[in-house]
């Protein structure tokens, strides 16, 4: 039997960070994964501290923010790959209000540090993009590569014995440790990081808190474009390299096969108002990501009986 401190269940976004910290402080894990369904492999994986659709600032944004840059920074030079992308956010404008709105944050002191004042000279790279009311942009916004971070973080942990493609299935903790015991592990702990797929929510009366969210994304061929910056009109544009742009996310409902061709429309649309240029719809991603009612995140132990933490 083989023990272990932590044995972490699922590997988006957020079972490979809690192993990437766990192992940093010297622990013994283990991640289980059945690498199926992944919200977080086809995410656009952009970060920044604000929604500048309704200029939101993300929870406790102010802690988050520098401890998220250097978190990703270091992963990235911990893996040896170019795992940041892209810098900086073009935010194009839809209205003069816009334009009116983004001056008056500035005076805000987090804002303030965040958006660039407007200029009425045209960047360059917005030669091919229709700006009839304006742009603006922060510097302080980028975007990371969701799926190169989780396929070279798993071979990192395969090659160390620390990632086994299983899937378990359990509807207690009586029946997970069962689950483990019959692959030969034993563990002090157990992490579920399963999103939106977790059935069992350990001390939780009234089941799971998790609503799963559909989200689509357009792959497009744009050569000329030549973006070095996210665009945000309606729908994020983001280059992915050799002329392949991102874009989206809609979010239609999985049992209505009506709303996701809708969805696709409202893409098509926003791009021939943005775009002066000819494009290919080379692809479609979809994934289902977790969502939760106040967008605030599920942490820690729900039992203090139990060893099984989400």
């Amino acid at each position: 039997m083989r023990s272990l401190d932590f044995v972490i269940v699922g590997f988006g976004i957020a079972g490979a960070t809690i192993a990437r910290e766990l192992v940093q402080r010297g622990h013994r894990i283990l991640v289980i994964d059945s690498n199926v369904h992944k919200a977080t492999a086809i995410a656009g994986g952009t970060i920044h501290p604000a929604v500048l659709r309704y200029y939101n600032q993300v929870w406790r944004a102010d802690e988050f923010w520098p401890k998220a840059k250097t978190f990703y920074q270091n992963w990235e030079q911990e893996l040896e790959i170019p795992l940041i992308t892209t810098n900086g956010l073009i935010r194009v404008f839809d209205t003069k209000e816009e334009s009116e709105l983004w001056c008056e944050k500035r005076v805000d002191k987090f804002w303030g540090q965040y958006l660039r004042p407007l200029s009425d000279v045209k960047e360059q790279e917005l030669t091919h993009l229709n700006t009839p009311h304006g742009y603006g942009i922060s510097e302080d916004f980028w975007r990371f590569d969701p799926k190169l971070l989780l396929d070279t973080y798993r071979q990192r942990l395969t090659d160390e014995g620390q990632y086994l493609n299983i899937e378990l299935a359990f509807n207690s903790e009586h029946t997970l440790n069962d689950a483990l015991a019959d692959f030969g592990v034993k563990a002090k702990h157990v992490i579920l990081a399963q999103g939106y797929q977790q059935t069992y929510w350990p001390g939780l009366i009234h089941g799971n808190p998790i609503q799963a969210k559909k989200g689509q994304y357009m792959i497009i061929e744009c050569p000329g474009l030549k973006l070095s910056k996210v665009v945000k009109s309606k729908f994020f544009i983001i280059p992915i390299g050799q002329d392949y742009y991102q874009v989206g996310a809609t979010y239609p409902r999985q049992d209505q096969p009506n709303h996701i061709k809708e969805s696709q429309n409202k893409i098509v649309a926003d791009l021939d108002g943005l775009l002066k240029m000819h494009y290919r719809i080379v692809d479609y991603w979809d994934g289902v990501r977790p969502t939760t009612k106040d967008r605030k995140p599920i942490l820690g132990r729900m039992d203090p009986q139990s060893d099984v933490y989400v």
